[in-house]
């Protein structure tokens, strides 16, 4: 209804774009080109920052990565969920007083360390990188912690300035602009403005944004989402004719027709498992001639594909494939197997991460000026269950993690975890 032209009681309509989905992250059609080698180019910059990648979109590829690769992601959580599995304290310095006891303790609330800190190892893990915003009180002081998402950081060729969007797909629109938090700009900020803590780890030749090194990968990430709709697809629109019924002459009239429908659909069994074809003529003589149609055959195509993608993308991740439940073939696998694969997958990976992610929040504790450490308690995955590591099993992980990584990968290869015991003590 218009009055004085103006439309009173319509529904507001919503712009839909084809080529995203609705997620916070945008998330596009994915196109040709190679995926593990993003464009930053220092000459590709506007408005004071890099572009990463040929849109500028590439963290948001890397997140919808994580999304369309269920192998991908899987390994992702997992190694989530072994850093920090076994939780966390805040451990104050020898000699703290009550009241900076406290002040640790208070700590864990205005820095959400509970919240933050798989956020933070998650961005590690898939951008090689983790950002917090630091805001400070009236008087200078830190007030508090918060995290920003690394696909929604930006920044100049020297490091020098940052910016924040929530949505890069809409170019520079409502972006935050914010230095990096270091001696120089804490002692010039005089107006209280935040700062950005940023934790960027080195790439190999990478001189603005790092590459985590299963980027690699990448492609059999996208082709592993691709071949689960491909298969859906393939289900889905495959001709599986059950039989082929044919009738010298149509039907009488309507009811005819209705009740022979009726009965051969009321014959049929699981919905869509196969198709039913019906054929009138005029007489025998002009009844169609019927030929097989052959069914696509992919499975076996479709079977030796995802062997390739699981097994590219556990190297690209370093990781032993029997840890994510996958069995090479033509291997005998055994519960000691997995043993062996996981303490190798703990010096090489879990035991770094765990180092990384104490280093960025005792970094905000220092920035905090709080007396104490963040300290992630140790533990192994055993079997089904998380317990802490005995003394006698550390000694003989230390043992073993001393010896060159060839020597190590041989001894798991060949030996048990109790001859590995005997062989160590």
């Amino acid at each position: 209804m218009k009055i004085l032209g103006i439309q009173f009681g319509a529904q507001p309509q919503l712009e839909s774009k084809d080529s995203y989905q609705t997620f916070s992250t945008p998330f596009g059609n994915v196109g040709e080109g190679n995926l593990s080698l993003p464009r930053v180019d220092i000459a590709q910059s506007s408005n004071d920052y890099v572009w990463f990648g040929n849109d500028n979109l590439y963290p948001a590829l890397i997140n919808q990565m994580y999304y369309t690769s269920p192998i991908h992601s899987s390994i992702v959580n997992f190694k989530v969920n072994a850093v920090l599995g076994g939780g966390y304290e805040l451990v104050k310095n020898q000699g703290a007083s009550m009241e900076e006891d406290v002040f640790l303790r208070a700590s864990n609330i205005t820095m959400r360390i509970s919240e933050n800190d798989d956020k933070a190892l998650l961005d590690i893990i898939l951008h090689n990188r983790c950002y917090f915003i630091i805001h400070f009180d009236s008087s200078g002081d830190f007030r508090k912690a918060e995290y920003v998402s690394a696909d929604k950081v930006r920044r100049n060729k020297e490091g020098s300035l940052y910016q924040i969007n929530s949505d890069w797909s809409r170019g520079n629109f409502q972006t935050l602009k914010i230095l990096p938090y270091n001696r120089k700009n804490v002692l010039q900020n005089k107006t209280n403005e935040c700062l950005l803590y940023c934790y960027e780890k080195h790439s190999v030749g990478q001189d603005v944004y790092p590459l985590p090194s299963y980027t690699s990968a990448l492609n059999w990430c996208f082709l592993d989402g691709e071949m689960s709709y491909l298969q859906k697809q393939y289900i889905v629109n495959g001709i599986f004719p059950s039989y082929a019924i044919s009738f010298p002459n149509k039907p009488a009239n309507e009811e005819e027709k209705q009740e022979l429908k009726n009965t051969i659909t009321g014959s049929r069994g699981a919905k869509g498992g196969g198709k039913i074809w019906t054929f009138f003529g005029r007489g025998k003589e002009t009844m169609p001639d019927i030929q097989t149609i052959p069914v696509s055959q992919l499975d076996n195509a479709f079977q030796s594909t995802t062997e390739s993608i699981d097994s590219k993308i556990c190297q690209a991740h370093t990781i032993d494939p029997i840890l994510m439940g996958v069995r090479v073939s033509g291997k005998l696998g055994s519960g000691s197997d997995i043993k062996q694969s996981y303490v190798i997958f703990e010096k090489n990976i879990v035991m770094p991460l765990r180092a990384e992610i104490e280093k960025v929040f005792n970094d905000l504790l220092s920035i905090a000026k709080a007396k104490g450490k963040y300290v992630i308690n140790e533990f192994q995955i055993v079997e089904d269950k998380i317990t802490q590591i005995d003394p006698e099993t550390q000694l003989m992980l230390d043992k073993f993690n001393a010896l060159p990584i060839v020597l190590q990968q041989k001894l798991a290869d060949n030996m048990t975890i109790d001859e590995l015991n005997n062989l160590l003590k």
